[in-house]
């Protein structure tokens, strides 16, 4: 029997794009809008990212790898020091780095930390102002000028991470600039992370939504089982909490809170499993300091080693 022709790999505009700013720039809502699903968790709280996550662009002729990284900020804490290590990563590992500027915000401290870790990655960079479709030229051009400090001559695209059609521009600038090369992964993959890695970030960011200022960045989420089941996925999640006093916040009076927060994460869980029954069963932890001891950020994955 005559054996079949060996497999062509597939070929494609392709390589690691990283996408840094400071919080809340827009970075996981670009990611979210171009791969078409909901991966990354966003809210309008700093902070949203605490690890970094890779999101799989595929077309036609293309693969782009993005890989999205905490928001910059200064370190004070060991959760910042694992976040700024995760920052680190991400840049060692991108072939281009696109960093996001959010002009409805006067520049700052931590505009000026993402301009110098731009300046010095040693990688092609792109500045994209975005929410271009709330900032008047103005705005735009104050924030520029002030990255320009940074990365003089570096080349600036405007965007709005919402908008399908404004982040596809940005897109093809990207096409243009990454090689021809075999493709990484296969065509069908829009992420590496385990779907329990995105329910927990799926449920905290119900937590950033619903609960107030002071306490969202005090609580961790963890995945602690997930069993399917001919009705749907079963989950069990732990929230992980700084203080015994926000437990009476968490919870609400008469467990309202704790419940909205399990409503809202079993919807967006819902929508990650495109629809199925999802059981989720919430319960509450105090870890005194949590956010302070790299051990236990380890054995909750979130100190990347």
């Amino acid at each position: 029997m005559d054996s079949l022709p060996p497999t062509t790999p597939p070929k494609g505009r392709t390589g690691y794009v990283a996408l840094l700013g400071r919080p809340n720039t827009g970075k996981s809502t670009f990611l979210n809008t171009v791969l078409g699903c909901h991966l990354a968790a966003v809210s309008s709280k700093p902070q949203t990212t605490r690890k970094s996550f890779l999101g799989i662009y595929n077309d036609e002729d293309s693969q782009i790898i993005f890989l999205d990284a905490p928001g910059v900020h200064p370190s004070r804490l060991a959760i910042d020091e694992a976040m700024s290590l995760s920052v680190s990563k991400v840049l060692e590992d991108a072939d281009l780095v696109v960093c996001l500027a959010d002009p409805t915000r006067t520049p700052g401290e931590e505009d000026t930390l993402a301009a110098t870790l731009a300046s010095q990655c040693g990688k092609k960079v792109l500045l994209v102002l975005n929410k271009s479709d709330l900032t008047t030229p103005e705005q735009r051009q104050r924030t520029r000028a002030f990255y320009e400090e940074k990365l003089p001559q570096v080349e600036t695209l405007e965007m709005s991470a919402l908008s399908s059609d404004s982040a596809h521009t940005l897109i093809q600038r990207l096409k243009e600039l990454l090689p021809t090369d075999l493709l990484l992964y296969d065509r069908d993959e829009v992420t590496t992370a385990y779907e329990r890695d995105i329910a927990a970030e799926l449920i905290r960011e119900a937590v950033l939504e619903l609960l107030r200022e002071e306490i969202p960045h005090a609580i961790a989420v963890t995945l602690d089982s997930w069993t399917n089941t001919e009705k749907g996925p079963s989950l069990e999640a732990t929230l992980i909490l700084e203080r015994e006093a926000h437990k009476g916040i968490v919870i609400g009076q008469g467990g309202k809170m704790i419940k909205a927060i399990r409503h809202r994460a079993v919807k967006k869980i819902s929508e990650l499993c495109q629809g199925g029954r999802v059981e989720l069963a919430l319960q509450i932890r105090v870890v005194p300091n949590w956010r302070k001891h790299k051990q236990f950020l380890k054995n909750i994955r979130l100190w990347e080693s």
